[in-house]
C-alpha cells in the first residue's frame, strides 16, 4: 500500500507556487492539469488554454485534451484535485467527482438536448468537436483522475469503473507520486545503471570529448532496466529526457506496431526493423572480464531516444512475465554516449531520431536567427525560451517569450495566416520559418507581443466572466479558439495607434469577428476558427472599411 509523502506534497507546491508566479496559470486548480498536459503530451501553452470546461456545469470535467496524433483520436478527460493541506492531500482522491461524468457521457449522445443550457461555453464546444469526431472516426476516450494526494479507494470507485466500462471509456489515475516521478524528477533514483550486453560483443569509439558504446541488448535485460525499483510492474519512465520531447507513453501508434511485432514470432529480426535506443550518461564502462557478456555502467543514465521502443517491449514482455520464451532471440540496438554537455544531449536526440515525430522547434532551437533574438530579447529585459521544458533561471516575474508563440504571433500579425499560426504551427518551423523569422527584429516581435498581451487579459476576463456569472450573461466566449483571429486584425485596424488605443482596437476586432460568427450561423468555434475562408472574410471586414 502507498504511503504519503509529505516532502513530495511540499515539492509540487513549490513548483506551483513558481507557475503562478510566471503567471502559466490564472490559480491553484490549474496547476496539476498545466503540468500534466506539459508532460504528458508536451502541450503549449495556447493548446492547454483551449482545454480548459471547469465552472459550472462541466459534467466534473475539467479539462478535455484531445490527441491527433495518431491514426485515430484519444480524447483525454481530465478531473482534478488541488488540495491545500497535507490532511486532505493523505486521505484517498474523491471518487464522487468520477461519478459526475457518467453525465457528460449521456448529454455526448443526446443530440436533441439543448447543450447550451445545461453545460458551459467551453465544454459545449468540445462535446460539438467531439461528436464531429465520433461521427467520422472510432476515438478512445480516458478519463484522467489528477490529484496532490493518495489515490482513489478502490472498493469505493468500482461501481463507478463499471458504469464508465459499459461507456468505453478507460479510467486512469495520475496522483502525487506519479506527478513528483514523471513531471519532476528528471533523473532516476538509481544513480548508476547497469545492464549486459548481447555475447556478439561491443564497439567503443570516440574521444574524450564525446564517448559511444554500441551493441545489443535481449529484450529481458532491457526489461529489467526499465524497471521501477518501487514497483516493478511499472516502467521507471524517470529514465526519459525531457529535453526534446515528453514521454509519449502507449498511446502513440508506433508504439502499438512496435508491441506486435516484439511479441511476434518473428521477433528475431527485431533489430533490423528498428531504429533501437539512444542512452547518454555522464560516465559509461564496459567490463568484459567476467562474462561473455559485455557488463555496461552508465552513470546518470537517460535514455533520449527510443522511448517507443523501451514502453512497448516492456509491456509485451511484461505481459507473457514470467514465460520469457517468446523473447528469447529478441534484441535491440543500443547506443550509450558519455557527455554532461546539454547541447550535445540536444543534437544527440534530434539526430538519432527517425521513429516518432520530433516537433519541428526543436530542430531550430540552435541556429543563428533563435540565438540572436534570444540576445536581442535579453537585452530588453526578457528571456526567450528557444526550447521546449526550459525553465528560466533567476527572477520568475521576469517577462519569458516561448519561441513557438513568439511564431504564431508573428504569423498572425505580420503575415495574417491566423489558421496556420493555430492549426498547422510546424510550418512555422519548416517552409514558413525564413518568412516568419528570417527578417524579424526583437523590437518588431515586441510590438506584436504587446497586442497579444492585451487579447490575452481580454480572454482571461471572458473566462472568468464564465465561472462568476455564468455562461448567459458572458459575450464573446469565443476568445479561447480565437486569438490569433483577433490578432490579425488589430495589425490591419490600427498598426501604429498609440498605446493607450490599443485596447479600443482590439475591442473594435473583437466585434468585427463576433458579427461574422453570428452571420455564419453560430458554428462550433473550434469549426469557425479552423476555416480559413471565414479568416479571410474577416481580413476583409476589416480592410473595406479604409477602402470607402
Amino acid at each position: 500500500m502507498r504511503n504519503f509523502n509529505e516532502e513530495e506534497f511540499n515539492r509540487l507546491n513549490e513548483r506551483i507556487d513558481q507557475l503562478l508566479s510566471s503567471r502559466e496559470i490564472q490559480s491553484r486548480s490549474q496547476a496539476l492539469i498545466h503540468i500534466f498536459l506539459s508532460h504528458r503530451f508536451y502541450c503549449e501553452k495556447v493548446v492547454i488554454d483551449e482545454a480548459w470546461t471547469d465552472g459550472g456545469n462541466d459534467c466534473g470535467i475539467d479539462a478535455i485534451h484531445i490527441d491527433r496524433r495518431g491514426d485515430e483520436a484519444v480524447i483525454h478527460l481530465m478531473q482534478s484535485k488541488v488540495f491545500e493541506s497535507v490532511r486532505k492531500a493523505s486521505n484517498p482522491f474523491p471518487y464522487s467527482g468520477a461519478e459526475k461524468t457518467v453525465r457528460f457521457f449521456e448529454i455526448l449522445k443526446d443530440r436533441r438536448c439543448d447543450l447550451s443550457k445545461i453545460v458551459n461555453p467551453r465544454l459545449e464546444q468540445k462535446i460539438l468537436e467531439i461528436r464531429d469526431i465520433v461521427k467520422r472516426e472510432f476515438p478512445t476516450f480516458k478519463l484522467w483522475l489528477l490529484g496532490n494526494g493518495m489515490p482513489c479507494n478502490s472498493a469505493q470507485i468500482a461501481p463507478c469503473l463499471k458504469a464508465l466500462e459499459r461507456e468505453d471509456v478507460q479510467v486512469e489515475e495520475f496522483h502525487l507520486d506519479e506527478i513528483v516521478e514523471f513531471c519532476l524528477n528528471t533523473h532516476s533514483a538509481r544513480l548508476n545503471h547497469v545492464f549486459y550486453a548481447r555475447d556478439v560483443g561491443v564497439l567503443e569509439s570516440g574521444t574524450s570529448e564525446l564517448r559511444s558504446v554500441v551493441g545489443y541488448i535481449s529484450g529481458f535485460e532491457l526489461y529489467k532496466l526499465l524497471r521501477d525499483m518501487r514497483d516493478e510492474s511499472k516502467i521507471d519512465y524517470t529514465l526519459f529526457s525531457m529535453n526534446v520531447r515528453g514521454f509519449l507513453g502507449l498511446d502513440n501508434p508506433v508504439n502499438k506496431e512496435i508491441f506486435r511485432t516484439a511479441a511476434s514470432s518473428e521477433n528475431i529480426n527485431f533489430a533490423s526493423m528498428n531504429n533501437g535506443i539512444t542512452i547518454v550518461g555522464s560516465q559509461c564502462r564496459v567490463n568484459r572480464t567476467a562474462s561473455d557478456m559485455p557488463k555496461i555502467g552508465v552513470k546518470r543514465m537517460s535514455i533520449v531516444n527510443g522511448a517507443q521502443t523501451c514502453s512497448a517491449i516492456f509491456d509485451a514482455i511484461k505481459d507473457f512475465y514470467p514465460d520469457m520464451k517468446k523473447f528469447e532471440k529478441l534484441s535491440v540496438l543500443f547506443r550509450v554516449f558519455e557527455t554532461e554537455d546539454p547541447d550535445l544531449i540536444s543534437k544527440i536526440a534530434v539526430s538519432t531520431n527517425n521513429q516518432s515525430r520530433i516537433n519541428p522547434r526543436d530542430l531550430r532551437a540552435n541556429d543563428d536567427i533563435q540565438r540572436r533574438l534570444e540576445m536581442e530579447l535579453r537585452e530588453l529585459g526578457i528571456t526567450y525560451k528557444r526550447k521546449r521544458g526550459f525553465q528560466p533561471d533567476g527572477d520568475l516575474d521576469g517577462r519569458v517569450l516561448d519561441a513557438l508563440k513568439a511564431g504564431q504571433i508573428l504569423l498572425s500579425y505580420v503575415h495574417h495566416d491566423p489558421v496556420k499560426a493555430k492549426r498547422d504551427s510546424d510550418v512555422i518551423f519548416t517552409e514558413l520559418y525564413p518568412k516568419v523569422f528570417g527578417s524579424v527584429d526583437a523590437s518588431q516581435l515586441l510590438e506584436a507581443v504587446s497586442w497579444f498581451e492585451i487579447i490575452e487579459e481580454r480572454k482571461r476576463i471572458v473566462q472568468d466572466d464564465i465561472r462568476i456569472r455564468g455562461q448567459s450573461r458572458t459575450q464573446n466566449t469565443f476568445l479561447t479558439y480565437g486569438v490569433f483571429h483577433v490578432l490579425m486584425l488589430c495589425n490591419l485596424l490600427g498598426p501604429n495607434v498609440a498605446e493607450q488605443e490599443k485596447p479600443k482596437i482590439v475591442d473594435q476586432a473583437i466585434k468585427i469577428i463576433s458579427d461574422h460568427i453570428e452571420l455564419a450561423g453560430n458554428p462550433a468555434h473550434y469549426a469557425f476558427f479552423r476555416d480559413a475562408k471565414q479568416a479571410e472574410a474577416i481580413r476583409t471586414a476589416a480592410i473595406e472599411p479604409k477602402l470607402l
